[in-house]
């Protein structure tokens, strides 16, 4: 029998926040995009849930429901970092770990494993090895089944800091105490066809024939049919390939004609995606620029480098010089986004005249500044603002406040 664990953070992006800043601990608080009413909330820390605040409601929304939140812009390499070091504890119990989301991961522990305790042991340690190197404020559930199926769903039962374990013979009675929609893979709109043929619930579902269900949805009809009695036989996928692309995007804080705002976003967008790329040993062969428009129209054009880079500088060059052929100076701009492609393995090559070696070999010591201090731990000085920021424990980074 296999031994599947699903684990998933517990209001990941909003507890990385109070971890890293003590000053966040015991309040509400939402990680935004930016801290503007053209946000949305990313995630809500427990505080702020028990008050009504919901992911993926707009910022003015959740201050109207509670005038007390602190809305927080969220820092991905921040949420990275914890990602990476998480992945590296799982992977100490088993080789084959398959990546849902940042937040969440199968792992697959058959073969380290011999009856329920020695489950039931490693998913414990796990979880002492999450607070021990990432701060006791962030915790996971874990649900530990014979499938992912089952594994996913038993992880949401019992929140927060769960551990929740499902025998195989269990898996019909523990999947009739769940709603349709608590299943993954049911969402809104597979509901509401499910609705229109009587089926409301799992003993309903169980009760369709395979025939009609794959009359009624095709292919998905058989996993909807396989879903409703627990079976699920896909296996833990260890991903292994590199990304395709890396990119950012930004909002505005209002519809702007300013070219030289639009240049220091960009600016700032280009050093973090180079940042990226640098960390994870890439270069970028193709530069992509994207704008969207005031009334939501958008626009976008891509270049092939012959020189390959992971240069924030030269990455800004590129994406503006696209920026400025697609761009319609008619319109305000509302959003930026780049994103480098065609990847390579390589470092930053080193250029030929003094001043470009010279910031070549200043990289990599601007590289470990951000990587012990967050992004915001070197800026430059066309970018410096008069935003006041303090210094946090938890992650050794700073935050702005």
């Amino acid at each position: 029998m296999r031994r599947i664990l699903h684990i998933d953070f517990n209001s990941f992006f909003a507890s990385v926040e109070q971890q890293a800043n003590p000053t966040l601990r015991g309040k509400p608080i939402g990680v935004t995009g930016k801290r503007t009413e053209r946000s949305v909330v990313a995630a809500a820390s427990r505080e702020a849930k028990a008050l009504g605040v919901k992911t993926a409601m707009s910022t003015w929304e959740a201050k109207k429901i509670c005038p007390s939140i602190i809305l927080v812009p969220g820092d991905p390499e921040k949420y990275a970092h914890i990602h990476y070091t998480f992945n590296r504890i799982l992977r100490r119990y088993s080789d084959k770990v398959e990546v849902f989301s940042v937040d969440e991961c199968f792992v697959d522990i058959t073969d380290e494993t011999t009856d329920d305790l020695d489950a039931i042991a490693i998913a414990q340690r796990i979880k002492t090895d999450l607070r021990a190197q990432c701060g006791e404020l962030i915790t996971a559930s874990v649900g530990i089944a014979p499938n992912k199926l089952l594994a996913k769903l038993a992880s949401e039962r019992i929140k927060p800091d769960g551990l929740t374990l499902v025998h195989e013979e269990e898996a019909v009675p523990f999947i009739d105490q769940s709603e349709l929609q608590d299943l993954c893979g049911i969402g809104p709109r597979i509901a509401k066809r499910l609705e229109t043929i009587g089926v409301t619930d799992f003993p309903s579902l169980r009760a369709c024939s395979s025939t009609l269900l794959v009359r009624a949805f095709k292919k998905y009809g058989w996993w909807l049919y396989q879903a409703a009695r627990g079976i699920d036989h896909s296996p833990v996928i260890t991903e292994s390939e590199d990304p395709k692309s890396v990119g950012h995007s930004h909002t505005l804080p209002a519809d702007t004609w300013d070219a030289n705002a639009m240049r220091r976003y960009l600016l700032l967008m280009c050093d973090r995606v180079a940042y990226r790329l640098r960390r994870d040993g890439f270069i970028a062969g193709r530069i992509s620029a994207y704008v969207r428009y005031g009334d939501f129209s958008s626009d976008g054009k891509q270049h092939r480098s012959n020189e390959p880079t992971a240069n924030g500088l030269t990455l800004f060059k590129q994406a503006w010089n696209l920026l400025e052929t697609i761009r319609d100076d008619q319109k305000p701009v509302r959003l930026l986004g780049i994103s480098a492609s065609d990847l390579v393995r390589a470092k930053e090559p080193v250029g030929l005249f003094p001043k470009d070696q010279k910031l070549t070999k200043l990289l990599p010591a601007l590289d470990r500044l951000q990587t012990r201090y967050g992004t915001g731990a070197w800026t430059r000085a066309s970018l410096v603002s008069t935003d006041i920021k303090t210094r946090t424990s938890g992650f050794h980074f700073d935050h702005e406040l």
